[in-house]
């Protein structure tokens, strides 16, 4: 048996290796001491049951995340299942008979650079889009920055940002869905919207530390969602974005994330004392519209509060204080969730995509 990690977002070291069984750890974020994303091939004999132990889960950034967490695998790095995989206390254990040579595994459906650029490059061949590069990376990536809309002095202004968090690919699944109907023609909704709105999406927020398979931090181990309120040239990515924010102005702000702990959707809003009364509402709309089309959507775990102060540094609280209007972060499942007709792992990738696509109803009503 073999493993491979040197290839787009892959994150495994391994400690030791037999046939049919391994040792690994998942290596640390890029200057940072965050971790517990993970994304490996293993080439070995089919129709063996491979016995595959992560022996520092148990001290990974959530390792409340691993009670009741299945592991992803795939053949073909386009359709993921889930794998048996067991927790216990130390280690997270993933066993599985491959019945293919190579097989990956992951954390959750990667959302490779390549898939990027190749839907970015489609997303310009539209007339309702203008692609902009807004900044580098610290290592020389392009920032991307699409923008749709603006046919008119009245319209307001949406900001949609996802994977501040590098190791939370469903948050650009979700944009990804979310941007192809807004560019359908034949999308009435999305028509509509555009007609009301000028929208500033950024597919991806990091895409260094995505890249470097980091779950939080980007290359120089700033956890993005946390340097809003006075970012420093470490953080390029949230200087660029936030500068333009001021520039256009915000009406209606999103940023989208991944949660591990917890197998639903649920919203994030600004600390009280930055939201309005206005804003309230329309946060409070927004949920209910979302929640009236997912069963898997749950109010925010008492568990995991708003933030615990105004200046958090997240972007809803610099947002919401700034510019006073709604701002909401959505954060998406890890783990497999079931959907109304009983769909079991709802939110795969194509469940995110379909989601993306359901939050152009609630801004357009909004709007």
């Amino acid at each position: 048996m073999q493993i491979d990690t040197n290839f787009d977002a892959g994150n495994i070291i391994v400690e030791d290796i037999t046939d049919q069984t391994a040792v690994l750890s998942i290596r640390p974020d890029s200057n940072a001491k965050f971790y517990q994303w993970f994304y490996f091939r293993v080439i070995g004999t089919p129709g063996v049951t491979r016995t595959l132990r992560i022996a520092n889960a148990g001290s990974a950034s959530y390792p409340s995340a691993w009670p009741g967490y299945e592991a992803l695998a795939s053949h073909s790095e386009h359709d993921w299942f889930r794998v048996p995989t067991r927790y216990d206390g130390t280690n997270l254990i993933i066993e599985h008979q491959a019945a293919e040579k190579t097989t990956s595994y992951a954390f959750f459906v990667p959302y490779s650079a390549e898939r990027r650029e190749r839907f970015l490059k489609e997303c310009e061949a539209s007339p309702l889009v203008g692609r902009q590069q807004i900044g580098m990376t610290l290592q020389g990536r392009p920032l991307d920055l699409l923008v749709v809309g603006g046919g008119n002095q009245a319209s307001k202004i949406v900001w949609i940002v996802a994977r501040q968090h590098a190791g939370e690919p469903m948050a650009e699944w979700c944009m990804e869905g979310l941007i192809r109907r807004l560019l359908d023609p034949g999308e009435d909704v999305a028509q509509q919207l555009i007609n009301k709105a000028t929208l500033y999406l950024v597919p991806n927020m990091n895409p260094d530390g995505s890249t470097g398979g980091n779950l939080r931090a980007n290359a120089a181990g700033v956890d993005l969602n946390r340097a809003w309120n006075d970012p420093q040239q470490n953080a390029p990515e949230v200087v660029v974005v936030r500068q333009l924010i001021g520039e256009t102005g915000v009406d209606f702000f999103l940023d989208v994330h991944g949660d591990e702990e917890r197998p639903f959707i649920w919203l994030v809003g600004p600390h009280p004392t930055n939201v309005t009364p206005e804003s309230d509402r329309a946060q409070q709309a927004f949920e209910r519209m979302l929640a009236e089309q997912y069963v898997e959507l749950q109010p925010r775990p008492e568990t995991s509060p708003a933030p615990s102060r105004p200046d958090s540094g997240m972007s809803v609280d610099y947002v919401a204080a700034n510019f006073h209007c709604p701002a909401l972060i959505i954060e998406l499942p890890f783990k497999a969730t079931t959907g109304a007709s009983g769909q079991r792992d709802s939110l795969l990738a194509s469940g995110c995509m379909n989601f993306g696509r359901s939050c152009l109803e609630a801004l357009n009503t909004l709007m």
